[in-house]
């Protein structure tokens, strides 16, 4: 004996298209070169985090930004780099033909996925590469225990 299974969608079709909108919208104002028009997300600066055994790495992009415009906290387990972007400034008689740079305050928070020690962290910003390395607490490392 053979059964037809007929499935229907969870979300009903017209709602899917609705649901993606605002991924949409951000794709197209990306493509257009409207990039104040994007979720801040896009706009911010980009960032990297990667995890080791004894350590997590960040790297953030940073062009044209200064070590003196930049600062890093840590509460609990919250990183923030804030920080400015300043604007740059075209001759009297000229005019902007076309501007896709972001300039402005910024700040990025990210949880950090294990407790850091705050006093062994290290920051470098060389080539506008933000690179802050987060070495893990001493209860987060792995570690072999000796039987007796």
């Amino acid at each position: 004996m053979m059964m037809r299974v007929n499935r229907f969608p969870v979300v009903h079709p017209m709602w899917e298209s609705v649901l993606d909108f605002d991924a949409d919208l951000d794709r197209v104002m990306r493509e257009f070169g409207w990039p104040m028009l994007t979720s801040r997300a896009t706009r911010g600066p980009l960032m990297n985090l990667v995890e080791s055994e004894k350590e997590s790495i960040l790297e953030m992009e940073l062009p044209g930004v200064s070590k003196e415009d930049l600062r890093i906290s840590l509460e609990k387990d919250v990183l923030t780099i804030t920080g400015e972007r300043k604007a740059q400034g075209i001759p009297e008689d000229a005019k902007w033909i076309r501007s896709e740079s972001v300039s402005g305050k910024f700040q990025r928070s990210i949880s950090l996925p294990h407790p850091v020690d705050p006093k062994a962290i290290a920051a470098e910003l060389k080539n506008g590469i933000l690179r802050v390395v987060l070495p893990k607490g001493e209860e987060m490392r792995p570690r072999e225990i000796a039987i007796r």
